[in-house]
């Protein structure tokens, strides 16, 4: 049996011997050589044949530059995604060239996701982008300047109870994205309009509380509310299926992979 295998070129923005890293740490592969020592090791070894290449530069296609939640870091995301953009392309075609000359043709060299698709399909290196969370945009995906998306996955919890005047709480709805803990992280409520987290618990595992702005509808428990999510994986990880819906309608019924029975984490 061969294993086939991808390499992951490491494209985050680093300055001053590595002091300074903007960007996601998931590979030491940084240039053409060190991926060429990977091919060529894995022939060695024998059951491994790399067929492609990933370069994700989660500091411009991962994060927002228009996020109402940290507005003082925005204009530090626009700056940093500036600088980094034709840092990226000459890392990538540097080792795509090289790649030329020895003769190595991939089946794929992967880039981008969500938040670059308007620069990464740009660069000839580049054979596919990945863009799981703009086909749903969740909420994450609303504060780039370079997006226009449309909403297109909710979910819905349900009220179980009424603590306070002017409260309600949810049962579940801790689906929570990844990356640094911020607000921007969290699931939202999307309706009935004029709900809002509570700073001090925020979306729980538990539970979820909301305060009902005084312009808010007056819930009882029984009532859903509807909440976007932050990223698409964590909805995909946590239920079995998604309804999809047309003109108000369920028109299909599609299990996500944990609906598969399947864990890739």
């Amino acid at each position: 049996m061969i294993l086939r295998a991808a390499v992951e070129l490491d494209v985050s923005y680093r300055r001053g011997r590595g002091r300074v890293h903007v960007g996601a740490r998931r590979s030491p592969v940084r240039d053409a050589r060190r991926v060429l020592e990977l091919i060529r090791q894995a022939e060695k070894l024998g059951g491994v044949r790399v067929v492609g290449l990933m370069g994700y530069e989660a500091q411009i296609a991962g994060v927002p530059d228009r996020d109402p939640f940290t507005s003082l870091m925005n204009p530090v995301a626009r700056a940093v995604k500036w600088f980094s953009r034709p840092d990226v392309a000459r890392k990538r075609e540097q080792v795509a060239e090289r790649l030329r000359r020895e003769g190595i043709q991939f089946e794929f060299f992967n880039g981008g996701g969500t938040g670059s698709l308007d620069s990464t399909p740009r660069e000839s290196a580049v054979t596919e982008v990945t863009a799981g969370s703009g086909f749903y945009c969740s909420h994450l995906f609303s504060y780039f300047r370079s997006l226009r998306l449309h909403p297109a996955a909710f979910f819905a919890l349900q009220v179980v109870r009424v603590s306070d005047p002017g409260l309600v709480t949810c049962l579940g709805g801790g689906y929570v994205a990844s990356g640094p803990s911020s607000p921007d992280k969290l699931p939202i409520p999307h309706s009935p309009p004029g709900l809002q987290l509570l700073s001090l618990e925020g979306a729980g595992e538990v539970q979820t509380p909301l305060r009902l702005s005084p312009g808010a509808p007056r819930l009882q428990p029984g009532d859903p509310v509807i909440f976007r999510h932050a990223k698409a994986g964590e909805l995909m990880e946590r239920f079995n299926e998604a309804l999809l819906i047309r003109e108000g309608r369920v028109k299909d019924r599609v299990p996500t992979y944990r609906g598969l029975g399947r864990c890739f984490l």
